[in-house]
């Protein structure tokens, strides 16, 4: 069964769209974080949440996220913005106009439990992870993977793109993604910021 949905937003207009692209006519939909934390909502609900619509408060903000599973949408979006929600523990940050197919990716996403985030917030806390990284695990990791796939997981620690590790290793950009991708499976994980998450033991 999947979790209720709820969208937050003072847009009708937006909200519609969400509704229309997601096919969630029958969500419920309240005007603010602070209705969602008075509302009694099951625990696993998915809110969209228009970051437009309200100066949500600090307590209103970490009681969402702790709550549900809260995908921050942003008409305007920041990296700064997109990772304070996730300090809050917010479950996605993407762009409140996002086309049909992003949209669904996303909800897709965080509806099976994972978290999704764009490219540029992805490189961030890549780097910052991979700078976590303990040395003294680095033999137990580095022992699992082929000298390429080292240099290319050495590569992605530093918040580096597939682009810049292709030129980086004079390697074309999909025998970055063929080394990722043998390194996700090796380790059991589906993307890279869950590879150095689990590198780093958290």
């Amino acid at each position: 069964m999947n979790a209720p949905v709820i969208l937050i937003t003072a847009s009708s207009a937006l909200a519609d769209g969400w509704a229309d692209s997601l096919g969630l006519q029958d969500a419920l939909r309240l005007p603010d974080l602070a209705a969602l934390n008075r509302a009694n909502v099951a625990a696993d609900s998915l809110v969209l949440l228009d970051l437009a619509a309200t100066a949500p408060s600090e307590q209103d903000m970490q009681q969402a996220c702790q709550h549900c599973r809260v995908l921050a949408l942003s008409s305007l979006p920041r990296d700064e913005e997109g990772m304070m929600w996730l300090q809050y523990g917010a479950a996605a940050y993407a762009h409140a106009m996002s086309t049909p197919d992003l949209l669904q990716q996303v909800f897709d996403t965080v509806q099976s439990g994972g978290t999704w985030v764009g490219r540029s917030i992805m490189q961030q806390l890549c780097a910052r992870f991979g700078r976590q990284l303990p040395a003294r695990t680095e033999t137990d990791w580095r022992s699992r993977l082929s000298a390429r796939e080292q240099d290319v997981v050495a590569a992605l620690r530093e918040g580096r793109s597939n682009k810049d590790i292709a030129r980086q290793l004079d390697i074309s950009e999909r025998t970055v993604k063929a080394h990722l991708t043998s390194v996700f499976q090796k380790f059991g994980v589906e993307d890279r910021l869950q590879l150095l998450l689990k590198l780093t033991g958290r």
